[in-house]
C-alpha cells in the first residue's frame, strides 16, 4: 500500500483527486489519524468519495461504499450519486444494493 506521505505529495503536486484514490485502500475511519496532519482535509475526502462513486474502475465505487457503510459522514450530493448507481444496471447487483441502502439510510435520517 502506498504511504500516507506519498499519496500526500502526489496530492500537492497535481491537485488532482485521482491521485488520492489509493486513500480508499485505507480503512475508514482509521486514515482519518493517518491524514489528520496532512493537507488532504475533510472537504477534500468527501470530493474524493464522490470522485469515486463516478469513475470508471467500479473498484473505487466499492471502495467508496464501503467508507460510507463505516460511517463516512455522506452529503446529498452524494446520497444522490448513491441512488443513480443503484438504477445503473451495468453495476453489479451487490454495489447497486449496497448504494441504495446507503442512500435510503442517509435519507431516512435526515429525513428528506
Amino acid at each position: 500500500m502506498i504511504e500516507i506521505e506519498e499519496i500526500e505529495h502526489r496530492w500537492n503536486e497535481s491537485k488532482r483527486l485521482i491521485s488520492l484514490l489509493v486513500l480508499l485502500e485505507y480503512e475508514y475511519p482509521a486514515v482519518l489519524d493517518k491524514v489528520a496532519n496532512t493537507k488532504i482535509n475533510n472537504e477534500t475526502i468527501q470530493e474524493l468519495i464522490f470522485y469515486a462513486l463516478e469513475f470508471d474502475s467500479r473498484h473505487w465505487a466499492e471502495k467508496a461504499v464501503i467508507w460510507i457503510e463505516a460511517d463516512f459522514p455522506i452529503n446529498n450530493r452524494i446520497c444522490d450519486k448513491l441512488l443513480l448507481i443503484s438504477e445503473q444496471k451495468s453495476d453489479s447487483q451487490n454495489l447497486r444494493h449496497r448504494s441504495l441502502k446507503q442512500a435510503k439510510r442517509w435519507q431516512h435520517a435526515n429525513a428528506t
